[in-house]
């Protein structure tokens, strides 16, 4: 008999504030637009979001942080101008966010860890910054 082993989310307890106040400084940059300085507002997120990361690394949530990573580095392209800030990727980005947030919580809530749920957003982030190699196994390592 195998037995799946799920993380310990003690850890995720005492930093969920934290990361739960970050995203959300990101969000609302996103949604404020960053008129007139695109590049600094989505450096910013970007910056909230490596916060969320780290603290996510450190718990284990492996595919969560990888998710989350792919959304900041799509954050950073398109602060450097190496993919078009559109409305898309806007878009795109403050669904990724709420789903993350949405997937803490529901993990608080006593649901399993299970990164597959993650993969077709996921797959939109990595197609959104040129990645297409990208596949939902990446979750799982």
């Amino acid at each position: 008999m195998t037995h799946a082993t799920e993380p310990d989310l003690g850890p995720l307890t005492w930093v969920k504030g934290e990361i739960d106040a970050a995203l959300g400084r990101a969000r609302e940059i996103l949604e404020r637009g960053c008129a007139g300085s695109e590049a600094a507002g989505l450096q910013f997120a970007q910056s909230h979001l490596h916060q969320v990361r780290g603290a996510l690394d450190i718990v284990g949530l492996d595919g969560l942080t990888l998710f989350t990573d792919t959304l900041e580095q799509l954050l950073g392209a398109m602060a450097r101008g190496e993919v078009p800030a559109d409305a898309a990727r806007h878009a795109l980005a403050l669904r990724a966010l709420a789903m993350v947030g949405n997937y803490l919580e529901e993990l608080a809530d006593g649901a399993p860890d299970q990164p597959l749920r993650l993969a077709p957003r996921y797959l939109e982030l990595a197609a959104a910054r040129g990645q297409r190699d990208a596949s939902a196994a990446d979750l799982f390592h």
